[in-house]
């Protein structure tokens, strides 16, 4: 298939099928509400006016600088890439490991540094998790963190840019339908593909504020480099997920969802005695501090009792 004609077939079908997975998360909501009684209003609202605010936001800046997305970062990143493995069978399967590996660095870098968790931490915030809340993403997360890991850095690997977002859409598809409400669907687990690819059940465990599940399961589609970096853990039938982030957080607030987080690390900064330490505290994790009073995921599960070092990630987990 010629790259025109592949890009009008994944414009086509993504279209299709996210009208479908919108009208999927009223129903959803609906069930909550009318069925199962668990309807967080506030907490919807708050993710109503996110999507208002990232939607506008993308839209003036789209009319003041033109087109930006994943599509216009990918085209960058492809102009400056060294080589490129164009649309071939092969380039598609390097395309998905080259993909999946930048969601993984995406995702670890925003649970452990602390910059970019200002802007990752809006989607954890909520108590619950379904649909509509997997939609809510901090703005700068949604046009400049995704565009830079998931368009320009995939892109410079080679992977043709119409590979980057085709990946996109499918990551995009699938992640959505892994923050499918706990009310709805109890279990999460899907069968023989809990072997091999993420499900609703591994995800539960990612947005757990339990000690046990703080910072697992980073990738969108498949356990790939999930298993590699050791980052994998299973949902336990003795430990259910316990959703939000360890912070006291009022998620009805949009302040507090979207912009806490860059308050606390102003404040930090601001009062830190040197420029190391402010450094420092916008690249360590969340809760790091240079007397230690404060606690890291690491430290919290170390804390716990449980083993930090797993795998490879004695490089990366013990962070």
């Amino acid at each position: 298939m010629e790259s025109a004609e592949l890009e009008t077939a994944i414009a086509g079908t993504s279209g299709v099928l996210f009208a479908a997975l919108f009208a999927y998360v009223l129903v959803e909501a609906l069930l909550l509400h009318f069925w199962r009684h668990r309807f967080r209003a506030r907490e919807m609202r708050m993710v109503l006016l996110s999507l208002l605010t990232t939607g506008g936001v993308a839209a003036t800046l789209t009319r003041v600088i033109g087109l930006i997305g994943i599509a216009e970062f990918a085209g960058l990143g492809a102009r400056l890439a060294p080589f490129e493995f164009g649309l071939s069978f092969g380039a598609w399967i390097h395309a998905w490991i080259v993909y999946e590996f930048w969601y993984w660095v995406m995702h670890w870098s925003g649970h452990k540094v602390r910059l970019v968790w200002c802007t990752h931490s809006a989607h954890h915030a909520p108590g619950a998790i379904n649909m509509a809340v997997g939609t809510n993403h901090h703005v700068l997360e949604s046009l400049l963190v995704f565009p830079f890991f998931f368009g320009f850095m995939t892109a410079l690997c080679g992977v043709h840019p119409i590979l980057a977002v085709g990946f996109n859409v499918i990551d995009g598809l699938w992640g959505s339908f892994l923050h499918i409400s706990d009310e709805v669907v109890p279990n999460g687990r899907y069968g023989f593909l809990e072997k091999f690819m993420q499900t609703p059940s591994f995800h539960r465990v990612h947005h757990g504020k339990n000690a046990r599940y703080l910072d697992r399961n980073y990738n969108s589609v498949t356990l790939l480099w999930d298993w590699v970096f050791g980052t994998l853990e299973p949902l336990r039938d003795d430990e259910s997920a316990v959703y939000g982030i360890t912070r006291e957080c009022d998620t009805g607030s949009f302040f507090d969802v979207h912009f806490r987080e860059f308050v606390l690390l102003w404040r930090d900064v601001r009062d830190a005695d040197g420029w190391g330490d402010r450094l420092r505290y916008l690249v360590k994790p969340p809760g790091w501090s240079p007397d230690g009073s404060t606690r890291t995921a690491a430290q919290q599960k170390i804390d716990a009792g449980l083993d930090e070092r797993r795998g490879l990630p004695g490089l990366l987990g013990a962070i």
